[in-house]
């Protein structure tokens, strides 16, 4: 669509206007030019001396090209927050972030402040798929931190990521088994290795048979090879912790300058953290 001002001179689209006067006019920019005047009588077109045409145009197109990057941006923002709500986050953890996690003692302050640094080494390109683990006493904020993890990786990286419990993981496995299953256990493994970071939650309330050490083992092995980075978190303490899952899982998360982060304090649910 060409710019009104080379539609000026048109005696039909100055009708169409709504043109009354006219006058002679400079612009510091565009040099001479003949200045309209509009009636207001036209839709779209205000009342008063229209000014340079040309100097119009270039407003207009500048308005356009703004709301154009805005429309996008916002295309993004929303994309991007798809992508948090399909990740797999719970309901009650989605408005979770890093900054309204209540850091209320001196070593839930310092935890808050390695996700912070593994945030960063996540978002950057040689994280080399190192992994964490998030371990310690029930309703202590391990939960919210990863999630809320989880979705600032999704928002800085604009990449999938993924929240499971083990007790998913595990039934996804086991559902490859039916007859009519159109899933193998492989690809359950590859689905698992896909995502930018994963967040595996409630590691540690099973019985741990010999069955669930070998997914746990092949499930984390998948992100190991890909060298995808995973958040592992549980209630079990550190010494406790490759009696469940295995020996092999626990130094694959640990290897590569992985770390575990103890929430030793008092649940937050019954007014503890002190």
């Amino acid at each position: 669509m060409q710019p009104i001002s080379n539609l000026v001179n048109d005696e039909s689209f100055q009708t169409m206007m709504g043109v009354s006067d006219k006058r002679p006019g400079t612009c510091e920019k565009h040099g001479d030019f003949i200045e309209l005047h509009c009636s207001g009588e036209k839709l779209g077109f205000k009342a008063g001396w229209r000014g340079c045409q040309s100097c119009n145009d270039e407003a207009a197109k500048e308005k356009q090209d703004h709301e154009d990057r805005e429309r996008q941006a916002q295309m993004h923002r929303d994309r991007i927050e798809r992508t948090v709500k399909n990740s797999g986050i719970p309901k009650r953890f989605l408005g979770k972030t890093i900054d309204n996690f209540d850091a209320a003692n001196p070593k839930a302050a310092k935890n808050v402040q390695r996700i912070r640094e593994y945030l960063d080494v996540v978002c950057g390109s040689d994280h080399g798929g190192r992994s964490l683990i998030l371990l310690g006493k029930v309703g202590t904020g391990k939960t919210h931190l990863g999630c809320a993890l989880l979705a600032a990786v999704i928002r800085r990286t604009s990449r999938n990521c993924a929240y499971w419990t083990f007790a998913e993981l595990v039934r996804d496995v086991k559902a490859t088994f039916t007859k009519d299953s159109k899933r193998s256990e492989q690809d359950v493994y590859d689905q698992f290795a896909a995502p930018l970071l994963l967040v595996l939650d409630e590691v540690g309330m099973q019985n741990f048979t010999d069955f669930e050490q070998a997914v746990a083992y092949e499930a984390i092995n998948a992100r190991y090879l890909a060298e995808k980075p995973t958040v592992l978190i549980t209630n079990q303490q550190a010494k406790d912790l490759p009696l469940c899952v295995g020996e092999r899982v626990v130094d694959r998360l640990r290897e590569g300058g992985g770390r575990a982060l103890d929430f030793d304090w008092k649940s937050y649910r019954v007014g503890g953290a002190s």
